[in-house]
């Protein structure tokens, strides 16, 4: 079974971003950068079917919190969400930080981390609708 957390939506990848764009500060998060990886593949001569895109994204009080507490985790930061077709459908999506971040290091980040993820997730939920 797969740790991942994707759900669904009725609306357009485009109709999705812009609701994206709107929630990540709304929730205190700021998008650092924004990829559209078909395109990009079609840069380079490779065709994806699929539409797909990954925001990294991060709430810089959050982030420093975690760095000061194991820099190791430098390499799981910042945060994405991805925004993506299969099969006709528009999805969104991301990899819950308490799944990863836990097995990454040994000090106990559960308050800070269990937060981010609550908001990550409020941020999906309030861009599919």
């Amino acid at each position: 079974m797969s740790d991942l957390i994707i759900k669904d939506s009725q609306l357009s990848v485009e109709a999705v971003i812009e609701k994206l764009k709107a929630a990540v500060p709304n929730n205190k998060f700021g998008i650092l950068h924004a990829y559209n990886i078909k395109q990009t593949l079609a840069d380079k001569g490779q065709t994806l079917a699929e539409e797909c895109h990954v925001f990294e994204i991060c709430n810089p009080v959050v982030a420093k919190n975690i760095l000061e507490q194991d820099m190791n985790l430098a390499s799981v930061l910042p945060c994405r969400i991805c925004v993506y077709t299969l099969d006709g459908v528009t999805k969104v999506g991301m990899a819950p930080p308490s799944k990863h971040i836990a097995q990454l290091t040994d000090k106990d980040l559960s308050l800070l981390v269990e937060g981010v993820e609550r908001a990550l997730i409020r941020i999906i939920d309030q861009s599919i609708i």
